[in-house]
């Protein structure tokens, strides 16, 4: 039996078997004498049309199959013959059943093919297989994603066989089928289909000219301006123009009020609809007027299904209508789609009945007629699911929940979100480019925050948290994913093949740098510096494409393995501690949401008012904005913002309500709170800031937390025997940089090899050796964060650097990796996009390996630092949890009194007369003197800030959360 047949109906007892037996014989019979005249065919079949119903292709497989085996070659394929001309004029016969009329052309294409295989007939089989592609292309009976899948791989047979070069004008036929296909392809990225739809209309248009081919030219035109309207990359009113145009094109060769014509009349009407460029209501005028002369020509007796699409395209105008009356236009509207429906049943066309039903629940909406508009949400529904049709369903689906959720109506809405959020995520699970994936989830970003929204007026708390969750982070999640699945596993060929790309074309960044660096610039002039700039954004965006190709590679971004979102209670698992409690914060349009969970229960807490311009607008105008224009103004700012931020965010409120008996938290940030300093935030005591009442650990979501979790216990590592590691000032201008590492190297008897030190041994290649090999990596030296390029933030070492981009490689799998220390400048300065992705220098060691990483939200002090970083590892001797010597640590710094500092360093003045004294004794120059002055010049350099700070006013240096607040620690305990 071939493909796609089902079982049939019994047949009618007035339709014998022996009067289908003869029918088809004088069908084949007339199809293989006249070679196939409509005007002999088309009429038997149409006094035919009782017996051309939905058994009859199982009726013509089972009468042509044995007879093809029977007779002889010569004759088996003269009959083979007959049953291709007869399948491809009942394919584009019409009348009867087009459902039933497409099933029996695929049964014979099927059954010939016994007989034309490819190795005895190529071209005929190539012909059988582009027909047959055409055919599943329109095929209204199975599943309609299947049926598409089918009719691209019939074309890519035929491919093989009707190539450039030995078949040009059956290569470009073909190409253009293919095309088509792709354009309605629902499988992948839709972006990426209708790419490769105009590729091949381009390619066929190297054969079909408009000199020597002109009605192919004229279709491929036609089908190019459909593929431009709907095209997704590029700009949209750049794309409608071009649509225009084409379809100008094909009017130009085709004949006025002909089917054709007709065709790219109603075709033009749907650019005209939603055009951009011109006055709005005088385009859907345009659209209109297109339409009804298109039906001048595709009436229903003649064209059945093409009066119903513009019967369907018709109401969609009618909808959006500025001229005349909107009542009027509104019944128009109605009017038109319930005439589609005439044709656009649910047997014959169950997808084009879906669609239609879709469309016209937004006429009944705009009436008023609530419950109408929401039944026909509910049938489309039925049709478009999120695994059949994403795109449709992601549409209807979300129609109804935004109008079930202006109606009030919150069950309803619920699940509207559900079916729109599993389509969003089928259809980012079909897109194979990470930055379309990114696209996808920004585009519908609206729709999880009034799910959370829709579940909270619902009083289902839990569903709530569970979609907020859901939402954020995605990208991020995918690269660690990604991590731990390749744990273990040798880099594919062409995975090392990209990778050195990248690594090749980040040291053509670094030399361009190292150049421009070396040389005297004080006179350089503005062309030099464009073409310098130029040149680093042309490398930029070169390594831009080659990370696209690399996560092309990877399983998850492959659609190979997907990442499940975490239930509450898998989340609840997280906290080993019953007063650990998760703090997950969500900004909707109009409110902020704090999430409180628990071991054992989840509350709410809901800031009122504080959306995503009031609460996240303000964060990036009075915080983000005046730290990247105006350091300083920033700087004083920071106690007020920070205090202002704490009433909006009501701490004091949700300590007394939801934190009581709790003594960690681990902080979920959303958007631009990732940028704020928890632990400074005032509680509304006298002095006391939430660091002072918390143990506190951040997370960019509770996935992340979970990889974290899932990778080796610290348990499995002995902690005496763990390997340190440092890198220190590797441009030789941090002095307090090198006295920080020498005091951790005391501390922890750090070996010369595990260290470091300066431009001559910090370099890239040397990091990342020291980091596949230590299990506590600490870095102080210079970052960068780039808001701009967040892939391209860097370490900034000697003679290069290394970029997030190369952090999150599958080349840097650092799975022994327990602690990262980045004591550098803004090494967690980040802007998330609306899918709160945040990506950072912090998150990139996180997505290498490391369990836990401590990092930095701007850009911070060289002295106050190193101080705090004394600290803090002198609190991790004592055995005090990475969160507690965090606390410990901040609460020491700021308290820090000038006569305490002045005793912590009062051997660096007399340290530093020694070594004068010690260099002198070699010749400048020489190894030994060099030595020396290295660290005379540590030494020197931290006598300068020391005397800066002996003569401060202030009693307590260090006491300004811009000296201790910066550093936050992220992932285990």
């Amino acid at each position: 039996m071939g493909k796609g047949f089902g079982s049939g109906k019994v047949k009618n007892a007035k339709q014998s078997h022996e009067d289908c037996n003869n029918f088809l014989l004088k069908i084949t019979w007339e199809c293989a004498n006249t070679q196939g005249n409509t005007q002999v065919i088309y009429p038997l079949l149409q006094a035919n049309l009782d017996k051309l119903d939905d058994n009859f292709a199982n009726l013509l497989y089972q009468w042509a199959f044995p007879r093809l085996y029977q007779v002889e070659p010569g004759k088996a394929q003269i009959l083979a013959a007959a049953i291709v001309v007869f399948s491809k004029l009942i394919q584009d016969f019409p009348l009867g059943s087009k459902a039933n009329n497409l099933e029996i052309a695929i049964a014979g294409y099927e059954v010939v093919t016994t007989v034309f295989t490819r190795d005895a007939f190529p071209e005929e089989w190539a012909q059988i297989q582009n027909n047959m592609g055409i055919a599943f292309l329109y095929r209204i009976r199975g599943n309609r994603l299947e049926n598409l899948e089918t009719a691209l791989c019939c074309f890519e047979a035929a491919l093989q066989v009707r190539n450039y070069s030995a078949l040009p004008e059956r290569w470009a036929e073909t190409k253009t089928n293919q095309g088509i296909a792709f354009f309605h392809r629902i499988r992948q990225d839709r972006a990426a289909n209708i790419e490769k739809a105009i590729r091949n209309y381009e390619d066929a248009l190297q054969i079909y000219t408009r000199d020597h081919f002109p009605e192919e030219w004229a279709t491929i035109q036609h089908n190019l301006g459909i593929a431009l309207n709907k095209r997704i990359h590029g700009n949209q009113a750049e794309n409608q123009e071009q649509a225009i145009a084409a379809f100008v094109n094909a009017l130009q060769v085709r004949i006025p009020f002909t089917k054709q014509w007709a065709d790219t009349q109603n075709c033009l009407g749907l650019v005209y609809w939603k055009r951009i460029q011109g006055d709005k209501a005088e385009n859907i005028e345009l659209a209109i007027t297109a339409y009804q002369q298109a039906l001048q020509v595709h009436t229903r007796p003649v064209y059945p299904e093409r009066w119903a699409d513009l019967q369907e395209h018709q109401g969609l105008a009618y909808c959006e209508r500025i001229h005349g009356n909107k009542p009027d236009n509104l019944d128009c509207a109605i009017a038109s789609f319930n005439n589609a429906l005439q044709v656009f049943t649910q047997f014959e066309y169950p997808y084009k009945w879906a669609i239609t039903h879709s469309d016209m629940g937004v006429p009944y909406f705009h009436q008023g007629l609530i419950d109408e508009a929401i039944i026909c949400f509910q049938l489309a529904l039925t049709i478009h699911t999120h695994t059949a049709d994403p795109f449709e369903c992601y549409k209807s689906a979300c129609n109804l929940g935004n109008v079930t959720f202006i109606a009030r109506r919150w069950t309803q809405a619920i699940e509207g979100y559900r079916l729109a959020i599993e389509a969003v995520e089928t259809s980012r699970t079909w897109a194979h480019s990470e930055s379309r994936r990114q696209e996808i989830l920004e585009e519908s970003v609206g729709i999880y925050q009034n799910m959370v929204q829709a579940c909270i007026n619902a009083g289902q708390i839990e569903k709530a948290f569970e979609y907020s969750e859901r939402s954020r982070s995605k990208r991020l999640v995918d690269l660690m994913a990604s991590y731990n699945l390749s744990q273990g596993e040798d880099i594919p060929p062409k995975v090392q093949e990209l990778l050195q790309q990248y690594e090749e074309l980040q040291q053509q960044i670094d030399q361009e740098r190292q150049s421009h660096k070396s040389e005297n610039n004080r006179n350089e002039t503005r062309a030099a510096w464009e073409a310098y700039n130029e040149a680093i954004a042309s490398l930029e965006t070169q390594k831009q494409q080659v990370w696209e190709n690399l996560r092309r590679e990877d399983p998850v971004l492959a659609g190979e393995i997907q990442v499940n979102p975490l239930s509450l209670s898998e989340i609840q698992k997280l906290i080993d501690q019953p007063n650990t409690a998760i703090l997950s914060f969500y900004t909707t349009n109009s409110d902020t949401h704090i999430f409180v969970v628990q071991q054992n229960k989840i509350t709410l807490h809901t800031c009122i008012g504080q959306g995503l311009d009031t609460l996240q607008g303000w964060i990036n105008q009075n915080w983000l904005l005046p730290y990247m224009n105006d350091s300083q103004k920033w700087e004083t700012q920071i106690n007020s913002i920070l205090r202002e931020l704490a009433e909006r965010l009501q701490i004091s409120q949700l300590i007394s309500e939801h934190l009581q008996g709790i003594e960690e938290i681990i902080v979920v940030p959303h958007l631009l709170l990732h940028q704020i300093p928890f632990a400074a935030l005032p509680t509304g005591e006298y002095q006391e800031y939430l660091g002072d009442k918390f143990l506190i650990r951040y997370t960019p979501s509770c996935q992340i937390l979970e990889f974290c979790q899932q990778r080796d216990n610290v348990g499995t590592f002995n902690e005496i025997s763990l390997q340190y590691g440092t890198v220190e000032d590797a441009e030789d201008n941090l002095p307090c940089a090198r006295f920080e590492g020498d005091k951790l190297a005391q501390m922890y008897n750090i070996p010369p090899e595990n260290r470091l030190i300066g431009s001559i041994q910090a370099t890239a290649k040397n990091y990342r050796q020291l980091a596949q090999k230590v299990q506590v990596l600490h870095s102080c030296h210079h970052a960068q964060s780039r808001l701009d390029n967040p892939l391209e933030s860097q370490l900034k070492l000697a003679g290069g650097s290394i970029t997030l981009g190369q952090l999150m490689t599958p080349s840097w799998r650092l799975p022994q990796l327990l602690e990262v220390f980045l004591s550098c400048c803004e090494t967690n300065l980040g802007t998330p996009s609306l899918t709160d992705d945040i990506l950072t220098l912090s998150t990139g060691f996180l997505c290498a390996g490391a369990r836990s990483v401590v990092s930095s939200l701007w850009a911070v002090d060289d002295l106050a630092t190193a101080v705090f970083s004394i600290f803090y590892y002198q609190l991790r001797q004592q055995g005090k949890s990475r969160p507690e010597a965090m606390r410990q640590a901040q609460i020491k710094l700021r308290t820090l009194r000038k006569e305490d500092f002045k005793e912590m360093f009062r051997d660096a003045e007399t340290r530093e007369k020694s070594l004068i004294r010690m260099r002198k004794q070699y010749n400048p120059g020489s190894v030994e003197y060099l030595e020396w002055e290295r660290e005379y010049k540590m030494y020197a350099g931290i006598n300068r800030k020391i005397k800066e700070m002996e003569n401060s006013t202030e009693e307590l240096p260090f006491l300004h959360p811009r000296y201790w607040a910066a550093f936050i620690c992220q992932g285990l305990r």
